[in-house]
């Protein structure tokens, strides 16, 4: 029921007053929200959909100039509504010629599974659904615009390229970590993960030493419980590999400011670790939130530890790289102030003692030194 049609000339009117009574609603109290609700849910599924549809699109586009992109929208959003939020950003971005989005954009949108947008029935639900959606959406604060907008003649044609054939074989290794039982093969794997990619990283800073030196920004979105200590655990991972963080406790997220290579081994070796930490977690004595925050800390902590070592170990002694990663230095702390100025730095703090020392020992496992030998 309700699937989406155009609407033609006749009834363009129609739907767009529809469409501003949805985002009427959605600033109103519930009960003159279900009066607007009623009113349009009275033309029919049909007018009703292209109204949702228009009513969406609208705080869409509100949204990317807030500097979101789409894969933070769903996200974002709570989970009854991921479904209706990614048919809805189908149905908007279908307008925009992909020879005109960023990259980040592109890949974005090509991750998304969705469907066509249509209500279900009965509609007044489906409209308040929808309502609700539009009203979480016009909510969303602010962002630092990371990457152009949908359709900005300023959209670079090309993501700089991280070799595709070492991204491979980093997520193999990975993914090899996350799925061992064994905590000496998943810390055989992923050192051997951090040592290839900050092998590869240190090459790419000398052979690009001629070129400007160009900065980036990216998020990393937290699940669950315990989103701080998870935040200290990218920030670990981030500092280790000369890349800056920033975290959005009311939002769940982390932004990251770095070069490419730097950003793609940060992004995945923290979600990688983020995996194994909670594995080890649920093997942990330890069941109250104390214990369970103060080990994700302590996990955090040691790992940022064991990282500075294993980088310190494949990085180049030659003294010609040192003005080489001090411009590069430079041009993340660049990015980072214009991105986050005034940004202030926050202590996260851990009082359980037994939940302390297990998120070192499970660290320990997860030790990144990268001589050791992956297990065949």
């Amino acid at each position: 029921m309700g699937a989406m049609r155009t609407p033609d000339r006749e009834t363009r009117g129609s739907v767009a007053l529809l469409a501003a009574r949805l985002t009427e609603a959605a600033a109103l109290g519930p009960g003159a929200a279900l009066d607007r609700v009623d009113q349009v849910a009275a033309h029919g599924a049909d007018l009703a959909t292209a109204a949702s549809a228009a009513s969406l699109s609208r705080a869409l586009e509100l949204l990317w100039q807030r500097g979101w992109l789409p894969g933070e929208a769903v996200a974002a959003v709570p989970k009854p509504l991921t479904g209706l939020v990614t048919a809805a950003i189908g149905h908007e971005c279908r307008r925009y010629p992909a020879s005109r989005l960023h990259p980040t954009w592109r890949s974005q949108l090509a991750s998304l599974d969705a469907t066509p947008l249509a209500l279900a029935s009965p509609l007044v639900p489906a409209l308040c659904l929808v309502v609700e959606l539009v009203g979480v959406l016009m909510a969303l604060p602010q962002l630092p615009r990371i990457v152009p907008g949908p359709c900005e003649s300023d959209a670079p044609t090309g993501r700089s390229g991280v070799d595709p054939r070492v991204m491979a074989k980093v997520r193999g290794l990975l993914t090899k970590a996350e799925s061992t039982p064994f905590a000496a093969e998943a810390e055989a794997l992923s050192a051997k993960a951090q040592e290839l990619m900050s092998r590869y990283a240190f090459e790419q800073a000398v052979t690009t030493a001629d070129h400007p030196q160009q900065a980036t920004a990216r998020r990393l979105w937290l699940t669950g419980p315990y989103q701080a200590p998870k935040a200290q655990l990218v920030d670990a991972v981030a500092t280790a590999n000369r890349c800056r963080s920033v975290f959005y406790p009311r939002l769940g997220c982390v932004g990251l400011v770095g070069h490419d290579t730097d950003l793609e081994i940060t992004e995945l070796l923290a979600t990688s670790l983020a995996t194994q930490s909670t594995r080890a977690l649920t093997h942990a004595p330890g069941r109250t939130r104390a214990y369970r925050h103060a080990f994700l800390v302590a996990y955090a902590h040691r790992v940022h530890q064991r990282l500075l070592t294993a980088t310190a170990t494949v990085r180049p002694t030659s003294t010609a790289l040192v003005p080489v990663l001090t411009s590069r230095e430079a041009a993340v702390d660049a990015k980072f102030t214009a991105l986050f100025p005034g940004i202030r730095t926050r202590r996260t703090t851990a009082t359980n003692p037994s939940g302390w020392q297990a998120g070192l020992a499970a660290a320990d496992q997860a030790d990144l030194h990268p001589h050791r030998r992956v297990a065949s």
